[in-house]
């Protein structure tokens, strides 16, 4: 489930361009907030932060340029200060759906799984048909080993009808019942293959659980076959590849 780029959640915060006469007085916070969103638009996370820094410095206490400072210092692999402008935001306006789920977002991407949970629920409530938050509480719910509310999480993606057809939120549900409840894992893993047939991933998931979880190893072979005939002549899969050609071995020779 690919996430969307941040920043496109944040398009309706910022005013249009304005455009005022040549001054010698400081640039609006506005315009360079506008200059900044711009900036990040088209991938100039480095300009972009510092338009925004530049905004804040004039309004300490302005929530999107708090916002976009973040989000951009986050893009300039400075996570922790840019964490820390999300703290900022949230402490000025806890009930913004933006500073909330940046937040979480941004503590999620720095491995603060235990962190994230309270933001991201915060932003779920302010805004429970935006997908994404409920998408990073699955996956930290994951990391935490959280069976039960990863479940939840994804049982909810994957009923919204933008994510039904694809095979994400099932292969979500059978990683997190693979450990405990591996039969319910595999038929997990099965409905995200009726979605996606040809997804090499969703066929390795398939034969990792017959061959490891369910110790079918003879159950798993399609699978695995399936993937090597699916990721053929795709050198991104050679490490893989490599490691299933050798399980492969390793069961025909029993």
């Amino acid at each position: 489930m690919r996430q969307k780029i941040i920043s496109i959640l944040f398009a309706a915060a910022f005013l249009p361009v304005l455009f005022w006469g040549c001054s010698s007085q400081p640039e609006p916070t506005d315009v360079l907030l506008t200059k900044s969103f711009n900036c990040a638009v088209n991938g100039d996370w480095k300009l972009a932060s510092n338009f925004a820094k530049r905004a804040v410095e004039q309004e300490p206490s302005n929530v999107n340029a708090l916002i976009l400072h973040s989000l951009a210092l986050s893009y300039t692999d400075q996570l922790q200060s840019a964490i820390d402008e999300s703290l900022k935001a949230v402490k000025i306006a806890p009930r913004s759906f933006m500073a909330q789920y940046l937040k979480g977002y941004l503590l999620y991407r720095n491995r603060n799984y235990d962190q994230c949970i309270e933001p991201l629920r915060i932003a779920r409530s302010l805004r429970p048909s935006d997908m994404n938050s409920a998408i990073l509480l699955a996956q930290a719910s994951l990391k935490l080993r959280n069976v039960t509310a990863a479940a939840g999480y994804y049982k909810i993606i994957a009923k919204d009808r933008r994510f039904n057809s694809e095979p994400a939120p099932w292969v979500g549900l059978g990683m997190a019942f693979l450990k405990t409840k591996p039969a319910l894992a595999r038929s997990y893993f099965m409905l995200a293959e009726k979605r996606r047939p040809e997804n090499p991933l969703v066929a390795l998931n398939l034969a990792v659980v017959n061959d490891s979880n369910l110790r079918s190893p003879l159950n798993a072979v399609p699978y695995y076959n399936k993937f090597m005939r699916l990721t053929r002549n795709q050198s991104g899969f050679d490490a893989l590849r490599a490691k299933v050609q050798k399980r492969l071995t390793e069961i025909a020779a029993r």
